[in-house]
């Protein structure tokens, strides 16, 4: 592999440390939002401890969970308002075009590999993506809980907790979304 290539594909990637998380600027106006490197990050390591206590593929809980953004470094990240407007399918194929040029700075062996995985969270198909797609989400209710006892308004950020637990499937993440919640509301 050539090293060249490796370092742009980490100079694309690492644009997802200044890329805000849009959704908590448009709908809450916090004005120093997470960047997406900061979700995937502790995405990442919810993973490995989740993956770890419930015998999930914790090596592909993580990977998936730090792949699942990487387009947002070409693309940004597009919040549930602008996805409708510009039309989900679009995105999508935006996304996967993205997903697509960043892996190719990668050997054909990584890039075929990484694609997989990216895919098989977007379809939500095997146990892993599910429990990715449900953490994914159990983190962001954590990003709002944190935004509220940093005094930004509870009812713009009731919109997060009541999609997510309306999304989430698995057992594991109803435990910790009620656990969330509980401390939200002791919170109040």
């Amino acid at each position: 592999m050539s090293l060249e290539r490796l370092l742009k594909f980490s100079e694309v990637v690492g644009k997802l440390k200044v890329t805000k998380r849009s959704g908590w600027v448009s709908q809450v106006g916090v004005t120093e939002p997470e960047s997406v490197a900061d979700h995937s990050f502790r995405c990442a390591i919810l993973a490995m401890c989740i993956g770890d206590l419930t015998n999930a593929g914790t090596e592909k809980l993580i990977r998936m969970l730090l792949l699942h953004d990487i387009q947002e470094a070409l693309t940004g990240d597009y919040n549930s308002y602008a996805k409708k407007e510009i039309g989900i399918s679009k995105v999508k194929s935006k996304e996967r075009t993205a997903v697509k040029y960043i892996l190719s700075l990668l050997p054909a062996e990584l890039k075929r590999q990484y694609f997989q995985i990216w895919e098989e969270f977007e379809d939500r198909r095997t146990r892993e993506a599910t429990l990715a797609h449900d953490i994914d989400k159990i983190e962001m209710v954590m990003q709002a809980l944190e935004y509220e006892k940093e005094g930004y308004d509870s009812d713009k950020l009731e919109a997060f907790w009541t999609t997510v637990e309306k999304e989430i499937k698995t057992l594991v993440a109803r435990d910790l979304f009620k656990l969330l919640r509980d401390k939200r509301m002791a919170n109040k």
